[in-house]
């Protein structure tokens, strides 16, 4: 199969060499590329996968061409903070590309260096992009699963960045497993509920999208969203990497559909310089406590 992956991400080499390994015939391009390197690619593919990251998808867009034909698979995180759209919405609302999908899971680029196994999740709500997709990624190196619950994948995978974060700045106060547990498990109550009031399956959060990903994620040292999590006990992180950026965007979804989202609320408050992390923290454990499992 051609396709084309376009975007300068971390994602961008490890997606390229696993479409290799399956078979298909790839040509990578960054958005900033000459205009004739951009139509080449679009040219070429009959699916494209933008691996540009979701704060900086909305003003790429514009530049790149897409066109009607195209079949798109975003791999950025999002809601997109300024305008509160997933960002398979700004795809088809912003493009004349109707039919978009996103991918997520567990897709470490160091792991996918080494040889390690790999998986992933397509999610759309059209049957030919999910079987296209699947096809051509899918091989003895990377399992590829589908899911027509594309707001739940694109949920999971952005809330699977914000508790990533969560973690990195647990461990780099010194907090043991017992708080990753507990972190892990109350911020997946929290996207559960989330994802009810946004009409998600529920039973995609403990799926690739989402347990797969803050598992490996917090797993992996140099993952940029557990970097972003340890720099802000720091007190340098970046607010507009992206898994701080998908956090702001999340509480702003929750505050919009009466959501009550403590977690990622304290890790925002840290990265807006309101609350230190050890005050965020205590202010977590200190929360009333409440019958039941949620």
């Amino acid at each position: 199969m051609k396709v084309s992956v376009l975007g300068a991400g971390p994602l961008t080499a490890p997606l390229t060499q696993l479409l290799t390994l399956a078979g298909s015939e790839v040509r990578a391009v960054a958005p900033e590329a000459p205009a004739e390197e951009l139509a080449a690619a679009l040219g070429h593919a009959e699916l494209i996968f933008l691996t540009i990251p979701g704060p900086q998808l909305a003003a790429s867009l514009p530049g790149l061409g897409l066109r009607p034909e195209h079949r798109i698979v975003v791999c950025g995180r999002g809601p997109d903070e300024a305008t509160g759209l997933w960002l398979s919405e700004l795809v088809s609302l912003r493009t004349p590309c109707l039919r978009v999908g996103a991918l997520a899971g567990p897709l470490s680029p160091a792991e996918v260096e080494r040889g390690s196994p790999a998986a992933a999740i397509i999610a759309s709500p059209f049957q030919d992009v999910r079987v296209r997709a699947q096809a051509a990624l899918h091989s003895p190196r990377c399992r590829v699963y589908t899911s027509d619950d594309l707001r739940g994948v694109e949920l999971s995978a952005s809330a699977a960045r914000a508790l990533t974060a969560a973690i990195g700045m647990s461990d780099a106060m010194g907090m043991g497993a017992g708080v990753r547990g507990l972190l892990l498990s109350r911020g997946l109550a929290e996207v559960r509920r989330l994802g009810k009031a946004v009409g998600a399956n529920p039973d995609t959060f403990v799926g690739l999208a989402g347990v797969g990903e803050v598992v490996a994620a917090s797993a992996a040292a140099d993952d940029s969203a557990y970097l972003a999590g340890r720099a802000l006990l720091r007190g340098d992180a970046d607010p507009h990497e992206e898994a701080l950026a998908v956090t702001a965007a999340l509480v702003k979804l929750g505050e919009r559909n009466k959501v009550d989202l403590p977690l990622l609320e304290a890790v925002h408050e840290v990265a807006t310089g309101r609350l230190t992390a050890k005050e965020a923290l205590k202010g977590l454990m200190e929360r009333a406590a409440k019958l039941g499992g949620e």
